[in-house]
This record gives structure tokens, sequence and C-alpha cells, in this order.
């Protein structure tokens, strides 16, 4: 993926600010991040997703960290469950989260998650924060959830922390998506001069809430859910999905109703005919 870049780039550049981009907390700034205060920031942002995720269940034996950056989260991951596998594509962000993990407990990957060097059905659990809304595209985004869904065992679930909104229903719906796609195709150009020039980038990908369900769907998860809450470490509002994979039998019984309902009319045809 071509965000690929921007991110090893701010790897490189100022790391735990890339992570937490608060005013004044870069690293020549007035008032830089220090590891004690960064990781206890991470603490506090795990709390508000674990609290969540609890009420919505999710098995503790093996959690897949989409994004883990410097590791502010993987710590508090490889407190909850018995393994953890970190992705990154920065390895000046894996080396900072090894120094803040018990070796023993979590597994590090260098991958952007498009094509994950895991066994199908090897992952209980797949947790994301701050990481979906750095892509390139959407697309790119749901090549990523499609792998999830590979590891992902039956029945296990997905906490993905993502910048959602919706587009009114109205008239205007059709003119209003034009211009977020034109805001989009703007904002991959000026991606692409700032990369030319190795200038970091910090993106603001911003999720459609019905598409992405759509999308979910169509690849085979259910329970989808959605919720909105104001984090205590920053006092803005987050939106957070939560998904599931079918099991085996499920996929078969949604099958079997699709199949149904695709044969229904055909039947009430000849119906007519005779």
């Amino acid at each position: 993926m071509k965000s690929d870049q921007e991110w090893i780039l701010w790897g490189r550049k100022d790391p735990l600010f890339a992570v937490a981009s608060w005013k004044g907390r870069d690293k020549d700034g007035p008032n830089p991040w220090s590891k004690a205060e960064f990781y206890s920031l991470g603490r506090s942002d795990w709390i508000d997703f674990s609290d969540r995720w609890s009420a919505y269940g999710f098995a503790k034996e093996h959690c897949l960290e989409i994004g883990c950056g410097a590791g502010r989260i993987t710590s508090q991951l490889a407190e909850t469950f018995l393994r953890v596998t970190a992705t990154d594509v920065s390895l000046d962000q894996v080396q900072l989260a090894r120094q803040s993990t018990p070796a023993d407990k979590v597994n590090f990957l260098i991958t952007d998650g498009t094509k994950l060097p895991l066994p199908n059905a090897s992952i209980s659990a797949v947790f994301s924060c701050h990481v979906f809304q750095h892509f390139n595209s959407t697309d790119d985004a749901a090549r990523v959830f499609q792998e999830i869904y590979r590891v992902l065992i039956p029945r296990g679930s997905i906490c993905i922390h993502l910048p959602l909104f919706e587009l009114p229903s109205s008239p205007i719906r059709p003119f209003l998506r034009l211009l977020l796609q034109a805001w989009k195709q703007a904002g991959n150009f000026r991606a692409m001069i700032r990369r030319m020039r190795k200038v970091p980038l910090m993106r603001g990908l911003p999720y459609e809430r019905t598409q992405m369900q759509k999308r979910l769907d169509a690849l085979g998860f259910s329970q989808i859910e959605t919720h909105g809450f104001c984090m205590r470490s920053d006092h803005a509002w987050h939106e957070v999905l939560f998904a599931r994979k079918d099991s085996p039998s499920a996929i078969a019984d949604k099958r079997m109703q699709l199949s149904s309902t695709v044969s229904r009319p055909t039947y009430l045809t000849h119906k007519l005919q005779e």
C-alpha cells in the first residue's frame, strides 16, 4: 500500500507523535511525549476499548493486532490475552514496541496486513486502533478485512477503531458522495507530492458506515455493530466497529436462505404461467 511509505517515514522521524499526534507533543515541540506518558495513554485507551469489547464478547486465546506502532496498547493486550501477534509496516516502531512487551507472549511481524503470514483460522480476536484512518483507500482496508476474516477462528471477533460517518438520506446524497470522492482524490494527490518530497503525511481517511457494514457482511462477518464514545484520554468522540466470523453452520444457513430467496421468483413465475 502507498500509505506504508508514509508510516515508515513517521516511524523514523517521530514514532511516539506519529501514534498520538497531539498538538505540541512532537519531539521538537514545547511538550514532547515521554515514554512514561505515552504508554500510560495506552493503558487508558485500552480500558475504553476493552470495556466495550468485553460487553460484545471476545475469546482470550490469541489476539492479532493490526498496526501496533510503538506498542502503547500491545503491552495491554499481552496482559489480557494468552498470546499476541502484533503487526506493523515500520521496523522502527516495532523495535520500540519490543522494549515494552514480554517477549514470551508477543510475536511481531513486519507486514501491512494485506497478506498475513498466518494459517487459516488461527486467531481468536483482532484489534486495531488509529490505523485504518492512515490507509490510502477503503479498498486497501477491504483487503485487510479479507485477511482478517481468513485468519479468524469461527465465532472469533474483531474490535476495529474507525473514523465512521453517515451521508444523509436526501436528494443531495449523490452530490455529497461526489464531493467526498473529490476530497479523497485531492488528498491522494497531496499525499503523492509529500511522498515525492519524503515528507511524512498524517492521513484521516473516513469510512461510510453503511458501506462498511455491507462490505463486511459480504465477506461473511455477522453481528456487525458500531459504537461511538468519548475517549477519556483526549475527550474526543471515537467510533469502534465490532463483528464476528460466522460459524460454518451459520454460513451454510445463510447460503440456503440466499438460494431460497433467489429461486422463489422463478417458482412464482411458473405458477403464474400455469
